[in-house]
Protein backbone atom coordinates (compact mmCIF):
# COMPACT_ATOMS: atom_id res chain seq x y z
CA UNK A 1 0.00 0.00 0.00
CA UNK A 2 2.75 2.41 0.98
CA UNK A 3 4.73 1.44 -2.14
CA UNK A 4 1.72 2.17 -4.38
CA UNK A 5 1.11 5.53 -2.73
CA UNK A 6 4.79 6.42 -3.03
CA UNK A 7 4.77 5.64 -6.77
CA UNK A 8 1.59 7.66 -7.22
CA UNK A 9 3.14 10.69 -5.51
CA UNK A 10 6.29 10.40 -7.61
CA UNK A 11 4.21 10.36 -10.80
CA UNK A 12 2.20 13.40 -9.65
CA UNK A 13 5.41 15.24 -8.81
CA UNK A 14 6.91 14.41 -12.22
CA UNK A 15 3.79 15.67 -13.99
CA UNK A 16 3.84 18.89 -11.96
CA UNK A 17 7.49 19.55 -12.86
CA UNK A 18 6.75 18.90 -16.55
CA UNK A 19 3.79 21.31 -16.55
CA UNK A 20 5.77 24.05 -14.81
CA UNK A 21 8.70 23.59 -17.21
CA UNK A 22 6.46 23.84 -20.26
CA UNK A 23 4.77 26.92 -18.82
CA UNK A 24 8.05 28.73 -18.24
CA UNK A 25 9.35 27.76 -21.68
CA UNK A 26 6.15 28.90 -23.37
CA UNK A 27 6.21 32.28 -21.64
CA UNK A 28 9.84 33.06 -22.43
CA UNK A 29 10.13 31.85 -26.02
CA UNK A 30 9.53 34.46 -28.71
CA UNK A 31 8.39 37.10 -26.27
CA UNK A 32 9.76 40.25 -27.87
CA UNK A 33 10.91 42.05 -31.00
CA UNK A 34 14.47 42.65 -32.18
CA UNK A 35 15.24 45.61 -34.48
CA UNK A 36 18.51 45.46 -36.44
CA UNK A 37 19.17 48.93 -37.82
CA UNK A 38 21.74 51.47 -38.98
CA UNK A 39 19.56 54.64 -38.84
CA UNK A 40 18.28 55.33 -35.34
CA UNK A 41 15.90 58.35 -35.59
CA UNK A 42 13.22 56.52 -37.60
CA UNK A 43 13.45 53.45 -35.38
CA UNK A 44 13.14 55.49 -32.18
CA UNK A 45 9.74 56.71 -33.39
CA UNK A 46 8.70 53.17 -34.32
CA UNK A 47 9.89 51.68 -31.02
CA UNK A 48 7.87 54.24 -29.07
CA UNK A 49 4.74 53.23 -30.97
CA UNK A 50 5.35 49.48 -30.59
CA UNK A 51 5.95 49.69 -26.86
CA UNK A 52 3.04 52.04 -26.14
CA UNK A 53 0.45 50.48 -28.44
CA UNK A 54 1.59 46.89 -28.67
CA UNK A 55 2.99 46.53 -25.15
CA UNK A 56 5.90 44.69 -26.75
CA UNK A 57 9.40 44.41 -25.32
CA UNK A 58 11.62 45.79 -28.10
CA UNK A 59 15.40 45.58 -28.33
CA UNK A 60 17.20 47.78 -30.86
CA UNK A 61 20.76 46.99 -32.00
CA UNK A 62 23.30 47.56 -34.75
CA UNK A 63 24.70 44.69 -36.78
CA UNK A 64 27.90 44.60 -34.72
CA UNK A 65 25.85 43.58 -31.67
CA UNK A 66 23.97 40.74 -33.35
CA UNK A 67 23.16 37.99 -30.81
CA UNK A 68 24.18 34.40 -31.46
CA UNK A 69 20.55 33.24 -31.52
CA UNK A 70 17.47 35.03 -32.87
CA UNK A 71 14.97 32.26 -32.12
CA UNK A 72 13.84 33.82 -28.83
CA UNK A 73 12.26 36.76 -30.69
CA UNK A 74 8.66 36.81 -31.89
CA UNK A 75 9.76 38.97 -34.82
CA UNK A 76 12.96 40.45 -36.21
CA UNK A 77 12.69 43.84 -37.93
CA UNK A 78 15.44 44.80 -40.37
CA UNK A 79 16.04 48.47 -41.19
CA UNK A 80 19.48 48.60 -42.80
CA UNK A 81 20.29 51.32 -45.31
CA UNK A 82 23.91 50.55 -46.02
CA UNK A 83 25.77 47.21 -46.21
CA UNK A 84 24.04 44.06 -44.99
CA UNK A 85 26.82 42.13 -43.27
CA UNK A 86 27.14 38.49 -44.26
CA UNK A 87 26.78 37.42 -40.63
CA UNK A 88 23.46 39.29 -40.42
CA UNK A 89 22.35 37.98 -43.80
CA UNK A 90 22.92 34.36 -42.78
CA UNK A 91 21.36 34.89 -39.32
CA UNK A 92 18.07 36.37 -40.57
CA UNK A 93 17.76 33.75 -43.32
CA UNK A 94 18.31 30.90 -40.86
CA UNK A 95 15.93 32.49 -38.33
CA UNK A 96 13.14 32.86 -40.90
CA UNK A 97 13.49 29.40 -42.42
CA UNK A 98 13.38 27.89 -38.94
CA UNK A 99 9.99 29.51 -38.29
CA UNK A 100 10.71 33.17 -37.49
CA UNK A 101 8.90 36.32 -38.60
CA UNK A 102 11.18 38.65 -40.60
CA UNK A 103 9.83 42.17 -41.18
CA UNK A 104 11.87 43.96 -43.83
CA UNK A 105 11.33 47.72 -43.91
CA UNK A 106 11.88 50.14 -46.78
CA UNK A 107 15.52 50.01 -47.91
CA UNK A 108 15.83 46.41 -46.80
CA UNK A 109 15.35 45.95 -50.55
CA UNK A 110 17.77 48.31 -52.28
CA UNK A 111 20.81 48.25 -54.56
CA UNK A 112 23.30 47.72 -51.70
CA UNK A 113 21.60 44.44 -50.76
CA UNK A 114 21.89 43.18 -54.36
CA UNK A 115 25.59 42.68 -53.63
CA UNK A 116 24.81 40.02 -51.01
CA UNK A 117 25.22 36.36 -52.02
CA UNK A 118 22.02 34.82 -50.66
CA UNK A 119 19.64 37.62 -49.62
CA UNK A 120 17.79 38.43 -52.86
CA UNK A 121 17.27 34.75 -53.73
CA UNK A 122 15.83 34.33 -50.22
CA UNK A 123 13.43 37.25 -50.82
CA UNK A 124 12.65 36.36 -54.42
CA UNK A 125 13.80 39.79 -55.69
CA UNK A 126 15.84 41.32 -58.49
CA UNK A 127 16.87 44.91 -59.26
CA UNK A 128 17.76 45.59 -62.87
CA UNK A 129 20.20 48.28 -63.95
CA UNK A 130 19.38 50.91 -66.53
CA UNK A 131 16.98 53.84 -66.92
CA UNK A 132 13.83 53.76 -64.81
CA UNK A 133 11.61 54.24 -67.88
CA UNK A 134 13.14 51.07 -69.37
CA UNK A 135 12.54 49.01 -66.24
CA UNK A 136 15.70 49.79 -64.31
CA UNK A 137 15.56 50.05 -60.52
CA UNK A 138 15.32 53.58 -59.14
CA UNK A 139 14.71 55.37 -55.86
CA UNK A 140 12.93 58.70 -55.72
CA UNK A 141 12.82 61.15 -52.80
CA UNK A 142 9.23 62.25 -53.16
CA UNK A 143 5.69 62.07 -51.92
CA UNK A 144 3.90 58.94 -53.11
CA UNK A 145 0.75 56.94 -52.49
CA UNK A 146 0.39 53.57 -50.77
CA UNK A 147 -2.65 51.71 -52.13
CA UNK A 148 -4.52 49.02 -50.20
CA UNK A 149 -4.99 46.12 -52.63
CA UNK A 150 -5.88 43.52 -50.01
CA UNK A 151 -8.67 45.03 -47.96
CA UNK A 152 -9.29 41.95 -45.80
CA UNK A 153 -5.74 41.22 -44.69
CA UNK A 154 -4.92 41.75 -41.01
CA UNK A 155 -1.60 43.53 -41.63
CA UNK A 156 -3.03 46.30 -43.77
CA UNK A 157 -6.45 46.68 -42.15
CA UNK A 158 -6.44 46.03 -38.39
CA UNK A 159 -6.79 49.45 -36.67
CA UNK A 160 -5.70 51.26 -39.83
CA UNK A 161 -7.56 54.24 -41.25
CA UNK A 162 -7.46 54.49 -45.02
CA UNK A 163 -9.03 57.93 -45.21
CA UNK A 164 -8.66 58.54 -48.94
CA UNK A 165 -9.37 56.72 -52.19
CA UNK A 166 -7.54 56.60 -55.49
CA UNK A 167 -7.99 55.16 -58.94
CA UNK A 168 -5.46 52.37 -59.52
CA UNK A 169 -4.69 49.78 -62.19
CA UNK A 170 -2.80 46.75 -60.97
CA UNK A 171 0.58 46.07 -62.57
CA UNK A 172 -0.50 42.41 -62.77
CA UNK A 173 -1.66 42.88 -66.33
CA UNK A 174 -4.16 42.61 -67.86
CA UNK A 175 -6.09 44.37 -65.09
CA UNK A 176 -9.01 46.75 -64.71
CA UNK A 177 -8.86 50.22 -63.19
CA UNK A 178 -10.62 50.38 -59.81
CA UNK A 179 -11.01 52.65 -56.80
CA UNK A 180 -8.95 51.56 -53.77
CA UNK A 181 -8.26 52.97 -50.28
CA UNK A 182 -4.95 54.79 -49.99
CA UNK A 183 -2.53 56.68 -47.74
CA UNK A 184 -0.43 59.58 -49.00
CA UNK A 185 3.21 59.76 -47.87
CA UNK A 186 4.84 63.19 -47.45
CA UNK A 187 7.45 64.97 -49.58
CA UNK A 188 10.36 63.78 -47.40
CA UNK A 189 9.48 60.14 -48.02
CA UNK A 190 11.06 57.87 -50.62
CA UNK A 191 9.67 55.35 -53.08
CA UNK A 192 11.31 52.49 -55.00
CA UNK A 193 10.43 51.80 -58.62
CA UNK A 194 10.79 48.53 -60.53
CA UNK A 195 11.21 45.99 -57.74
CA UNK A 196 11.14 42.72 -59.71
CA UNK A 197 9.86 39.40 -58.36
CA UNK A 198 11.76 36.23 -59.25
CA UNK A 199 9.48 33.72 -57.49
CA UNK A 200 6.31 33.77 -59.58
CA UNK A 201 3.18 33.75 -57.38
CA UNK A 202 4.83 32.87 -54.08
CA UNK A 203 4.14 36.32 -52.58
CA UNK A 204 0.83 37.64 -51.28
CA UNK A 205 0.42 41.24 -52.39
CA UNK A 206 -0.92 43.65 -49.78
CA UNK A 207 -0.30 47.12 -51.28
CA UNK A 208 0.57 48.88 -54.46
CA UNK A 209 2.30 52.20 -55.02
CA UNK A 210 1.64 55.27 -57.14
CA UNK A 211 4.48 57.61 -58.05
CA UNK A 212 4.24 60.51 -60.49
CA UNK A 213 7.61 61.42 -62.03
CA UNK A 214 7.72 65.17 -62.61
CA UNK A 215 10.61 64.97 -65.06
CA UNK A 216 9.01 62.53 -67.50
CA UNK A 217 5.36 63.15 -66.60
CA UNK A 218 4.85 59.40 -66.27
CA UNK A 219 2.83 57.87 -63.43
CA UNK A 220 3.99 54.51 -62.11
CA UNK A 221 1.50 52.07 -60.56
CA UNK A 222 3.18 48.92 -59.26
CA UNK A 223 1.99 46.14 -56.93
CA UNK A 224 5.09 46.40 -54.74
CA UNK A 225 4.15 48.57 -51.74
CA UNK A 226 3.81 45.67 -49.27
CA UNK A 227 3.76 41.88 -49.47
CA UNK A 228 4.23 38.65 -47.52
CA UNK A 229 6.03 35.46 -48.45
CA UNK A 230 6.34 32.04 -46.84
CA UNK A 231 9.97 31.03 -46.51
CA UNK A 232 10.75 27.64 -45.00
CA UNK A 233 8.79 27.37 -41.76
CA UNK A 234 8.67 31.17 -41.34
CA UNK A 235 7.37 34.30 -43.03
CA UNK A 236 8.79 37.43 -44.63
CA UNK A 237 6.79 40.67 -44.52
CA UNK A 238 7.99 43.61 -46.63
CA UNK A 239 6.70 47.17 -46.13
CA UNK A 240 8.05 49.84 -48.47
CA UNK A 241 7.21 52.93 -46.33
CA UNK A 242 9.71 53.95 -43.68
CA UNK A 243 12.41 56.12 -45.23
CA UNK A 244 11.96 59.06 -42.88
CA UNK A 245 10.71 59.95 -39.42
CA UNK A 246 7.45 61.34 -40.80
CA UNK A 247 6.57 57.94 -42.29
CA UNK A 248 6.51 56.39 -38.80
CA UNK A 249 4.87 59.44 -37.27
CA UNK A 250 1.96 58.43 -39.47
CA UNK A 251 0.36 55.99 -37.02
CA UNK A 252 -1.21 54.01 -39.84
CA UNK A 253 2.25 53.06 -41.10
CA UNK A 254 3.51 52.25 -37.60
CA UNK A 255 0.37 50.18 -36.99
CA UNK A 256 1.14 48.10 -40.09
CA UNK A 257 4.48 47.17 -38.56
CA UNK A 258 2.77 46.23 -35.29
CA UNK A 259 0.21 44.21 -37.25
CA UNK A 260 3.03 42.43 -39.09
CA UNK A 261 4.45 41.38 -35.70
CA UNK A 262 1.11 40.12 -34.35
CA UNK A 263 -0.38 38.62 -37.51
CA UNK A 264 -1.27 34.94 -37.10
CA UNK A 265 -0.30 33.35 -40.40
CA UNK A 266 -2.37 30.16 -40.57
CA UNK A 267 -1.75 29.41 -44.21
Amino acid sequence: MKSTLYKFLLICFAILIAVLTCSVTGNTKQSGVLIIQDERPQMDVLVKFLTENGELPVKIIEQQSLPEQLSEYKAVIVFIHRDLHEQTERAIIDYTKAGGRLIALHHSISSKKAENKFYFDFLGMQLNKGPMEDGGYAWKASNWTLVNLNTKHYITNHKIKWNKQVSYTSSDQPSVEKIYPCINLKDDSEVFINHRFTDGRQKTILCGLIYSDKKSGKTYMQDRGAWTKKQGKGTIVYLMPGHCVSDYQNENIAQMVLNAVNWQNKS
